[in-house]
């Protein structure tokens, strides 16, 4: 009995035709590229941009010049966002940037959710000196609320968020790709 003979050219069409069907597939169901965790293979020229913004509002964050819930808040650096579509659309993330939204204060507390965008990534090699492949920017979310009780310095805790808000994240490029917050911790 004879076997079922395939050409090369017919290998050919079947994995071109699955990897359409696949790729396909994920646009459909909304799959994106995404990031978690410290090990996260992210591209580190991606990694560097984000911490250009987000190293010196941590330090704002975790190790406050100002004490009391509403001066902490006011000492943040970033663009503020009061959550509604219209300030969305004036907001400059053309070259990445914080944006704070979200904000509270009482007499003894404060909470402030945080988004960070990359901004475009340059055309320049990866860190292994390979040809880039990945998204144009990345960005993150999280939130922070610092507790002004007790203690002589406020007790700040961060709160990862598994997204971030649509309407910022429509101001990004399509292949934008979401970092959760600990894939920079470290």
């Amino acid at each position: 009995m004879g076997g079922w003979k395939v050409t090369v050219a017919q290998k050919h069409h079947l994995i071109v035709t699955i990897v359409f069907s696949v790729a396909g597939a994920m646009a459909l169901t909304g799959c994106a590229t995404e990031y978690h965790g410290y090990d996260s293979g992210i591209d580190g020229v991606l990694a560097r941009q984000i911490a250009t913004f987000e190293d010196p509002l941590s330090e704002d964050l975790f190790q406050p010049a100002e004490n009391g819930p509403a001066a902490y808040l006011d000492a943040l650096d970033g663009m503020r966002w009061d959550g509604s579509a219209s300030s969305a659309a004036d907001l400059e993330l053309d070259r990445g940037g914080i944006v704070l939204y979200d904000t509270a204060a009482t007499d003894s507390s404060a909470k402030v959710a945080v988004f960070i965008s990359s901004g475009p990534r340059p055309a320049v090699p990866t860190d292994e000196n390979r040809t880039y492949t990945g998204p144009s920017q990345v960005y993150t979310c999280y939130t922070v609320e610092a507790d002004f009780g007790s203690e002589p310095m406020p007790s700040p805790d961060r709160v990862m968020l598994d997204d971030c808000p649509p309407l910022l994240v429509e101001l990004l490029p399509d292949d934008a790709a979401f970092a959760s917050a600990d894939v920079f911790d470290g």
